[in-house]
């Protein structure tokens, strides 16, 4: 590997192996053989054929034996004390160890194969789901989970009897619930995406206290952010943080939320969120400057209408 060398076993057994050219094919002579000696107990080189006439001279391109297992091996270690450590920079670690630059899909594969190792792959986490609420209610006390399953139907869509699905999930925990009350009477919820194998959607609901403080006070993990989503964890808020009446919800106003918030039968009261108003005046008008004078006036006009976080 140190010349650029790429070759493929030709022969591998307890006490012989030879490496050829990968390229014999096309008339490159190059050779190895070596033998397992017994008194010594080590490989020893006995023939050696050159040159090796397809050498490349670039020390950047993929290696093939430099395969994603490989990788995975290596950059275990790095991949335990920086979990979210960049693809980009195992490439450079890859390259200055092997003097290879390999491809990044490989070296995706590769952090991929060692995220599961780490820490389990993903069918594997949402099956521990169960242990990890367990473990939440016993350790920190007070915290209270909302879990919803579904059927499940295997591919021939038959009901797999005694089989559940995860379907969403509500959580929230004791100080913030008992933190809320001493918080402006205001909360902003908003949604985003998460990033994986499964892409469901990850709900918030954040407070604030008199200090500008920003408190998360609940969360939820929903398929989609529609209705049905919203209801669930706006009925659960309400249950579980938010007792008093006359609150007001900052939001983007998607349809969605407001549907649920008028299906609730809860006196919330309902506001646009101005960094959103802003993050569509921008878009539609491109001129910065005009956006700033926005956010102020926004920030000056009386109470509900100026909040934001």
């Amino acid at each position: 590997m140190n010349i650029s060398v790429d070759y493929k076993v030709a022969v591998s057994k307890p006490t012989l192996y030879i490496g050829e050219c990968w390229k014999s094919g096309e008339g490159c002579n190059w050779r190895v053989r070596a033998a397992f000696i017994q008194n010594s107990q080590m490989w020893e080189i006995r023939k050696f054929v050159g040159p090796h006439t397809c050498t490349s001279t670039c020390m950047t391109e993929d290696h093939r034996k430099l395969d994603s297992k490989t990788i995975c091996t290596c950059i275990m270690p790095i991949v335990k004390d920086m979990p979210t450590i960049k693809v980009s920079v195992l490439i450079a670690e890859i390259q200055a160890r092997f003097q290879y630059r390999v491809s990044y899909r490989k070296a995706w594969i590769a952090k991929q194969m060692a995220m599961e190792q780490l820490y389990g792959d993903f069918d594997a986490s949402y099956n521990e789901l169960q242990g990890w609420i367990a473990a939440m209610r016993e350790y920190v006390p007070g915290t209270i989970i909302e879990l919803q399953t579904r059927p499940y139907y295997g591919p021939d869509d038959q009901l797999q009897l005694g089989k559940r699905i995860f379907h969403r999930m509500f959580w929230t925990f004791d100080p913030c619930v008992r933190a809320f009350p001493h918080c402006k009477p205001f909360v902003q919820v908003d949604g985003t995406w998460l990033y994986g194998k499964y892409t469901q959607i990850l709900l918030i609901a954040v407070a604030q206290d008199s200090n500008r403080n920003v408190l998360p006070i609940a969360f939820a993990i929903v398929d989609k952010e529609n209705m049905e989503s919203w209801e669930f964890f706006l009925t659960n808020l309400r249950r579980y943080v938010i007792s008093n009446d006359n609150i007001c919800i900052i939001s983007d106003r998607g349809k969605g939320l407001i549907a649920a918030i008028r299906r609730s039968g809860v006196p919330w009261r309902s506001v646009y969120c101005i960094r959103h108003i802003a993050a569509n005046f921008i878009r539609d008008y491109k001129n910065a400057d005009w956006k700033r004078q926005f956010v102020k006036i926004g920030k000056r006009l009386p109470y509900p209408f100026n909040i934001s976080f």
